[in-house]
């Protein structure tokens, strides 16, 4: 992910330490969200994701927060 969408869970999580993780399990693809699409870019050559998914991980990440 790139570091923007961290923030923004960061930014929206009910606890006032909430760190974001991004490399883990082998996957190294790039997640922009869908604002940089637009300007293209090597991040958005390399990502294999649909605009869209890096406002579902936000929204996904913030209702499992909001669920504990």
């Amino acid at each position: 992910m790139l570091s923007e969408i961290g923030m923004a869970i960061k930014a929206s999580s009910p606890y006032k330490h909430t760190f974001v993780i991004t490399h883990c399990n082998g996957y190294n693809h790039y997640l922009p969200p869908e604002h940089l699409f637009k300007e293209g870019g090597y991040e958005i050559m390399r990502s294999s994701f649909a605009p869209q998914a890096a406002d579902i991980v936000v929204k996904s990440a913030l209702k499992m927060l909001y669920g504990l």
